[in-house]
């Protein structure tokens, strides 16, 4: 498992680029662009055009491939949606005169769970209408099915650890060489090693179905106004058609315990019997993969799932 390549183009660079896009593909002019945001794979951009609808966002996507796949995954969650879901205005391919793909999408009104610390701060009624709405809205999703598991539009797998437990060993793989080479600590290794000797047993109960999944359903992606109603979920990563539990362990993570998402979830729909000790490791290894493919590692994330899978195993007798 390797690093994605990531296109050496600054925020500044990407603001000029994305200007040019915006006014080639809508033939229009944009009035005002601002940098608002960004992470490990991309940059956004607030824009103001003179034609309707007048207000977009360009999301610069700096690596190769993950252009059109996001934006198809926003399409297909938005069709099935009991949340608002940005429409994707157009998709834009990089050429030698603007070297980064692009997303036009809508502006979604609101701001995210997690920046806006104000939210931790609204009332217990607020935050439990707001934990409902959203697990219904994620159950929703879930409720829709596949006959095979996989990526979405590449889905070839019968059973679920048919895709998963290739995909876990080389996270694995890729994370023995990290702690090799003085990139990954011990600790994060022997947690993740642990986990894997115990690996047939976190998960020996059958994946009856193949569910759609928004693949990051952290508050970082819930956008709500200031009393929690919701005005839109953004960013799916790498959606599938998967183990509808693969998706619960983004609700723990960042502020998302401060929201009572995950218990929301397991109290209102039925859950596997190990529920807790699967998502644990899908906790831990999504997030060592997310350092491999960004080399961005994130320790006041990454730290938490270390302990909480220590906590899975030492409570399934699997931690001797």
């Amino acid at each position: 498992m390797e690093q994605r390549k990531i296109r050496n183009v600054t925020a500044k660079q990407g603001l000029k680029y994305a200007k040019t896009a915006a006014e080639q593909t809508l033939r229009c002019k944009v009035t005002e662009i601002r940098f608002i945001g960004g992470g490990s794979f991309g940059y956004v951009y607030l824009a103001r055009i003179d034609k309707a609808p007048h207000t977009v966002i360009m999301k610069a996507c700096r690596t190769e491939g993950i252009c059109e796949r996001e934006a198809s995954e926003l399409r297909l969650l938005g069709e099935n949606s009991l949340v608002k879901i940005p429409e994707v205005y157009f998709t834009f391919t990089a050429t030698q005169e603007i070297p980064l793909d692009f997303i036009c999408m809508e502006k979604a009104d609101g701001s995210d769970c997690f920046t806006d610390f104000r939210k931790l701060f609204c009332s217990g009624k607020e935050k439990a209408a707001f934990a409902d709405k959203i697990t219904s809205a994620m159950h929703h999703w879930h409720s829709i099915t596949n006959d095979r598991f996989g990526p979405i539009g590449s889905a070839d797998c019968e059973e679920w650890l048919d895709y998963y437990r290739p995909f876990a060993e080389d996270v694995l793989n890729t994370a023995r060489e990290l702690e090799k080479n003085g990139k990954l600590e011990r600790f994060v290794l022997n947690t993740m090693e642990r986990a894997w000797s115990a690996f047939d047993a976190i998960f020996s109960e059958r994946v009856q179905k193949a569910s759609l999944i928004h693949g990051d359903m952290n508050v970082m992606n819930i956008m709500t106004d200031r009393r929690l109603n919701i005005t839109a979920v953004i960013d799916p990563l790498e959606s599938k058609w998967a183990d509808r539990e693969y998706e619960l362990f983004q609700l723990r993570n960042l502020t998302g315990d401060c929201f009572r998402l995950y218990e929301t979830y397991k109290k209102k729909y039925p859950v596997s019997e190990k529920c807790d000790i699967k998502t644990a490791f899908y906790a831990l290894y999504h997030e060592v993969y997310a350092y491999i493919i960004s080399g961005d590692k994130v320790m006041f994330i990454l730290l938490p799932l270390v302990r909480r899978m220590k906590k899975e195993l030492k409570k399934a007798g699997l931690w001797n």
